[in-house]
């Protein structure tokens, strides 16, 4: 009969953290600022600072912290997908909002040509002399990895401590040069996909050390064939599923009228991919056309759908705390975290 045999695990002494100390200067002296000790100062796997989507029900089930000040991370990339009108362009629009009013530069690639100036200023942005957004619009998936690597590096160069947002809208929607020259009808498979998964094996090591935050929108397209499970796919490979820290997809969940107008659109975000805590989670939000989302409201579904809170009339709701059993008057976020 083999004797068993343990294994001690022996704790880290003094000397291995003076060895560790010791690695870490080498490491960075011979190769720049790669090599960090975890838990010791700041380090690029850890998420600090986090940008609002305008909803924190989708803040929360992002970033797993009701007290996190949004759900979308800095210093990583976030993809938002969906079908046609779910809302894309304007959730992107509340994080660039955010980012606005946290002091930062709020960046906008626009290849679909479908910005509004208006709808941007209806939403909360602002522009010249009173806010600072930039617009940016190109043509090709060269050209936009061009312009954030401009972006990026003129910021480190400058202000290396700026928050930066850059939305790039969308995706789906940029052609690469070659598709530009060619001729319609000519093939160019994989040339977007090759473009894209260059492009961020350039950009992603840059982003983590820095506090910009990156968030491409995509659409779905329809998988031919497929019978069973999921049926779509987004444009663009592979690169942005497996370099994304956050993947958001949008789902319709109808129309929103006041009588016989459309005054927005219910949207079913999933995040389907989730480095920040567990992922396939979702959650039931309104957005509307001249507001964007509101918080309260979208707090209030979920309370209601859980039974945590009660209807009193249209314009007042009650929470209970099952604790001491106290009632509150539903007012805003805050008085969940007070609860």
């Amino acid at each position: 009969m083999a004797k068993k045999t343990t294994t001690i695990k022996e704790s880290p002494q003094k000397g291995d953290s003076v060895l560790n100390d010791i690695l870490v200067d080498s490491l960075n002296k011979k190769l720049g600022d790669v090599a960090y000790i975890l838990g010791k100062g700041t380090s690029p796997p850890e998420v600090k600072e986090w940008l609002s989507t305008g909803s924190t029900v989708l803040d929360t089930i992002i970033s797993n912290d009701i007290e996190a000040d949004g759900g979308i991370p800095v210093g990583r990339l976030t993809e938002i997908s969906g079908e046609a009108a779910t809302g894309k362009s304007l959730l992107s629009y509340m994080i660039l909002k955010d980012c606005q009013e946290k002091g930062g530069v709020p960046v906008l690639i626009d290849t679909e040509n479908a910005a509004n100036e208006d709808f941007l200023h209806l939403l909360g942005l602002k522009f010249y002399p009173e806010g600072n957004l930039v617009y940016v619009q190109v043509d090709s998936v060269e050209k936009v990895f061009s312009a954030i690597e401009e972006i990026i590096r003129k910021i480190q160069e400058n202000d290396k401590d700026k928050l930066c947002c850059i939305v790039w809208d969308s995706v789906a929607g940029t052609s690469t040069d070659v598709e530009i020259q060619n001729d319609y009808g000519e093939a160019t498979i994989g040339m977007q996909a090759r473009m894209i998964g260059q492009g961020l094996r350039k950009l992603i090591r840059y982003i983590g050390k820095q506090r910009v935050s990156l968030v491409f929108l995509n659409q779905v397209r329809q998988k031919i064939g497929v019978f069973f499970g999921d049926d779509t796919t987004t444009p663009g490979g592979k690169a942005i599923p497996f370099f994304s820290s956050v993947r958001v997809k949008l789902y319709s969940g109808g129309k929103v009228k006041a009588g016989k107008d459309t005054i927005g659109v219910g949207i079913k975000p999933k995040v389907i991919k989730n480095r920040m805590g567990p992922p396939h989670r979702d959650a039931e939000l309104k957005m509307y056309f001249t507001r964007g989302l509101i918080d309260e409201e979208s707090w209030l579904d979920v309370l209601l759908a859980q039974g945590e809170a009660k209807k009193i009339s249209a314009q007042k709701s009650e929470i209970t705390n099952k604790e001491n059993g106290e009632v509150y008057e539903f007012k805003n976020t805050k008085t969940i975290i007070d609860i």
